[in-house]
């Protein structure tokens, strides 16, 4: 063999070589795209695009079918056929039986008469896909461009398949996961929701369970139950009882249906109770139409008389006032005697806080021998409050079981002519030009107030001559409101000193009551003594059980005065308020703290989440 014929031996076996090596380069590269793709998490659209640019372009195979196990035998990827030569295509009939890569030459098959070779995709004996594949030329069923890469085809399609099946798999399982998860938290929120309505319930039910207990009983006592389990029975060597009889109760009883008549003693009981919370009294029971109430105990009062004669004669004006609003007019007795009693709690299944002693007995004896539309006191009871009250002595009367005993009736609290005078003056001119719409500020408040202011004023010793100027200030503290609702404390200074001379009142003492009024501007700001009885008197609802009844006038009076407010964020104004008030007179702080603090935790309860 000549050196020419050794050198074309040689270059072909080179050019084979080198053929094989760029084949091997290309498989290699295309195995690195598409391992990188998976390792990159590459989604399967976007791992199948990467299959069929290599078989495609760098391989030129120019028509193929994919049919993968994990799409239920459906065609995965395809270019080269007709929707109608695929569709002919059956896996489980035409193709599950080939188990090694077959010429489809050799299949006397019509559904694959369109397609060259089959290669078969298995994994432990299942199969996970089939491949087919054809050369384009219709002259000749050629397959010598898709032979030399029939191998590799069947390793870079196992790969390519069993990474979509993994990818598939990871997501039923991410799925089946988060599917767990959302019935989990799902099941939380159920129960979440089950625990927080069985602990809005037990709370509601604890709640209800010390509304009632404080109902029945003082404050004081109510906490010793709770402490202790029981209550101890006291002696108050001085205290005053108050009983009320309404006049002709039983023969009127009987012309009104019993749905009026317990309406009619409710609302009239009602009253009387936020009447006797306003003097600092205790109401101890209700007996037919007959109320009863005690001041003195279970805290010791000096002026315990005065605040019972106060409560009694609001009592009358109040049924007085109620006359021209209800279809009945009710006239009631009030009697009235001071001295010793036993106090303690009786019974254990409807116990009842009580008190015995001859106090009581007297005092039922002053209602008896009284008349309608008085308030008739012992003698007792008038040496304690000659001072504060103008009396009438009625002489000795006949007391069931008692005897002759000096009797009273209470005319009215002692006043100078020019305070009544002032006092007729502004009433007059605050019902006549302030605004209907005022449900708050109305002369209501103005009266409330310098009933507090007064009881107040007795408790932290301020002499008369100031309680008067004190009193004087509650009554004109809201006459602003008659021209303006802003700045109406400033306003209210005007017309005080407009109108005060007229009755006698000096500068001075004018300038001393105009202090008072803007000290009930908020937020309070009292100099002295003074103002700081009549700011605590302004806001004293804010301890008492009638609260929630003033409450909701003031947020009707907001709205109707162009400051619209939702319920929400009504109740979230009153918390933030409720939080940085203080009372500034040791009376209110004692009296009002407490209750206070109950209504902002009523507040937060109600108004916020478990």
């Amino acid at each position: 063999m000549s050196n020419m014929e050794t050198k074309d031996i040689a270059k072909t076996k080179l050019e084979h070589l080198q053929a094989k090596v760029r084949i091997k380069e290309l498989q290699l590269g295309a195995l690195l795209d598409i391992s990188n793709s998976i390792n990159s998490h590459f989604s399967t659209s976007a791992l199948l695009e990467k299959y069929k640019h290599f078989v495609k372009e760098q391989l030129n195979i120019e028509q193929l079918a994919l049919y993968s196990f994990h799409t239920s035998w459906e065609c995965l990827l395809s270019y080269g056929f007709s929707k109608t030569d695929l569709n002919k295509i059956e896996v489980e009939r035409d193709l599950i039986h080939m188990k090694e890569i077959t010429s489809v030459n050799n299949e006397q098959n019509n559904a694959l008469k369109h397609f060259d070779i089959v290669i078969p995709v298995y994994h432990d004996k299942k199969p996970l896909a089939y491949l087919l594949l054809a050369d384009g030329n219709e002259e000749e069923r050629s397959v010598s461009k898709l032979i030399k890469h029939l191998n590799f085809l069947q390793l870079l399609t196992n790969i390519t398949v069993s990474s979509i099946e993994k990818q598939r798999l990871a997501d039923e399982v991410l799925r089946h996961e988060k599917e767990r998860r959302e019935l989990m938290e799902k099941q939380n929120e159920i129960l979440e929701g089950i625990v927080e309505e069985r602990t809005r319930e037990l709370r509601a039910e604890k709640e209800e369970s010390e509304r009632l207990l404080y109902n029945i009983l003082p404050q004081e006592l109510a906490e010793e139950l709770k402490r202790k389990g029981s209550i101890t029975p006291m002696r108050h060597d001085d205290a005053t009882v108050l009983f009320t009889d309404f006049k002709g109760f039983t023969h009127a009883s009987e012309d009104i249906s019993p749905k009026k008549l317990v309406n009619e003693l409710n609302e009239i009981f009602e009253a009387f109770d936020f009447i006797t919370e306003k003097h600092s009294i205790e109401k101890i029971k209700t007996i037919g139409d007959s109320y009863m109430a005690v001041c003195g105990l279970p805290k010791q009062s000096d002026f315990h008389a005065v605040q019972t004669v106060r409560a009694a004669l609001d009592m009358i004006q109040f049924l007085e006032e109620r006359k021209g609003k209800s279809d009945f007019s009710w006239e009631m007795r009030v009697g009235i005697h001071s001295g010793p009693l036993v106090a303690g709690v009786v019974g254990t299944k409807k116990f009842i806080y009580d008190v015995w002693g001859d106090t009581v007995n007297i005092a039922s004896r002053m209602e008896s021998n009284g008349t309608a539309g008085q308030v008739n006191v012992s003698e007792k009871t008038y040496q304690k409050i000659k001072k504060y009250f103008k009396c009438e002595y009625r002489g000795k009367k006949e007391a069931k079981g008692k005897g002759k005993m000096k009797m009273y009736y209470v005319l009215h609290e002692k006043e100078t002519e020019r305070y009544i005078k002032a006092k007729h003056f502004i009433i007059k001119k605050m019902k006549k030009e302030l605004p209907e719409n005022l449900f708050y500020h109305g002369l209501h408040h103005s009266q409330d107030v310098c009933d507090v202011a007064a009881g107040i004023a007795l408790k932290e010793n301020i002499n008369e001559k100031d309680t008067e100027l004190i009193k004087m200030a509650a009554m004109f503290h809201d006459s602003g409101f008659i021209k303006k609702y802003d700045d109406n404390e400033v306003i209210g200074c005007k017309i005080a000193k407009e109108f005060l001379p007229e009755f006698g009142y000096s500068k001075e003492e004018i300038e001393t009551i105009c202090g008072m009024i803007l000290a009930t501007h908020t937020p309070q700001n009292p100099k002295n003594k003074l103002e700081e009885v009549l700011a605590d008197a302004d806001l004293d609802y804010l301890g008492r059980a009638d609260f929630t009844s003033i409450a909701k006038t003031l947020f009707d009076e907001l709205n109707a005065h162009g400051k619209p407010l939702t319920e929400k964020k009504w109740n979230q104004l009153q918390i933030s308020f409720l939080k940085k008030h203080s009372y500034f007179t040791k009376t209110s702080q004692e009296l009002r703290d407490p209750g206070k603090q109950k209504q902002l935790e009523k507040l937060i309860s109600n108004n916020s989440p478990i």
